[in-house]
């Protein structure tokens, strides 16, 4: 076994006995999330399968959460303190390129720890949260999600999400996703191109201009600008007369997101104005913001994750990096003190959102960081509880 494999399934102690219980039932969860992969919105699948499994041992869920098809609310224990983990488990176009399998069955590991060998007092929330990555009716879940939690006194957040390297805390950059959709008029290159207005070129005139913006930012902001073309015609022998772009927006300030669309809108409104077109633009999503960071409770799983791995990063560490993701849990830390974990699943490096995250998501390796993780979770959660 090479180096970096050793490094993802090492302890450095055994797992609690509750954890390696039901290490069988969150392996099997997280494969069949695994091989079942959904697009936000759409978890139908996934959505049942935890349900059913939560209800088999008879914690009490309430479905369709906030109205939402495939979110849900689970509840273990009674009284305060109050705690909340998520469960992601929507899949990207490729797959679970994100490991989105593993964070839900991370959340469900949590909570069945917590069931099965509870502390003294205290209530855990399971939060079933769909499309973390943006899409569909639902995007951005936990923007809707987190202000209902705090109504509910729940008092700390503890997150996790794979990556390639364990480490506690770190920054989130804030997002904001739009759509921006070019109107012209459809024509025949041949015989009447003079007649178009070309959508198209309109499309990508924006596109290239929009991302030399990067040029004209703010450094310290730690702008991030990616678009796609979604829409860009339908046939060679047609010049469009319709297309459409998405792009993201992203800084670790939340408040400097304003003045970067409206910089980004204006070259859109330009861009249909020099080819005859009109165009019009909406956020795709709810915005999320950057991450607030707790250091108590960074403390908290620091002290939990010293127990089982040999080496990680530090939040020092990890707070001295630029930020390099966005997630709607960042938003939950804007509103409850919050902690994360990252999970080591792949080698250092691994590009995110790639066919090799993707395989390395599904792999026993990872199987092994999971439960790994379920146990500083568990305890770093059962321990807040017993101590507040």
């Amino acid at each position: 076994m090479n180096e970096d494999l050793v490094y993802i399934t090492a302890r450095r102690k055994p797992l609690p006995e509750v954890v390696a219980s039901i290490s069988q039932e969150v392996k099997e969860l997280s494969r069949f999330v695994y091989t079942h992969p959904e697009l936000g919105s759409e978890e139908y699948q996934a959505y049942d399968a935890f349900v059913s499994r939560l209800k088999s041992h008879n914690i009490k869920v309430q479905e369709r959460y906030l109205d939402m098809d495939t979110a849900f609310l689970a509840e273990v224990g009674e009284g305060g303190p109050r705690v909340a983990v998520f469960a992601e488990y929507d899949a990207l176009p490729i797959g679970h390129a994100c490991g989105h399998n593993l964070l839900g069955a991370w959340a469900y590991g949590v909570t069945l720890a917590f069931k099965k060998s509870p502390p003294r007092k205290g209530t855990l929330y399971l939060v079933g949260s769909p499309a973390e990555e943006g899409r569909g009716k639902y995007a951005s879940s936990k923007v809707v999600i987190a202000p209902k939690l705090k109504e509910m006194g729940v008092e700390a957040v503890f997150a996790v999400h794979p990556a390639g390297e364990w480490g506690v805390g770190g920054g989130l950059l804030a997002t904001q996703r739009y759509q921006f959709v070019f109107h012209g008029r459809d024509a025949h290159p041949p015989s009447s191109g003079h007649l178009a207005l070309n959508a198209l070129d309109a499309a990508v005139h924006f596109y290239i201009q929009a991302r030399m913006q990067r040029n004209q930012v703010r450094r310290e902001k730690d702008v991030i600008i990616s678009a796609i073309i979604k829409d860009g015609g339908v046939a060679p022998n047609i010049l469009p007369g319709r297309a459409e772009v998405w792009l993201d927006i992203r800084s670790n300030d939340s408040g400097y997101l304003p003045e970067l669309a409206q910089k980004i809108q204006a070259i859109a409104e330009g861009a249909a104005k020099m080819t005859g077109c009109t165009v019009e633009y909406k956020l795709l999503a709810p915005p999320t913001d950057s991450w607030k960071r707790n250091e108590g409770l960074e403390r908290l799983m620091v002290k939990h994750a010293s127990e089982y791995l040999e080496k990680f990063l530090t939040p020092e560490e990890a707070w001295s990096r630029p930020p390099v993701a966005s997630a709607d849990t960042a938003t939950v830390s804007q509103h409850i003190p919050s902690v994360h974990l990252s999970m080591k699943i792949g080698r250092e490096g691994m590009p995110g959102h790639s066919q090799e995250w993707k395989e390395a998501a599904g792999t026993k390796e990872a199987e092994e960081a999971l439960m790994t993780a379920i146990a500083i979770g568990y305890e770093a959660v059962k321990d807040y509880c017993e101590s507040h």
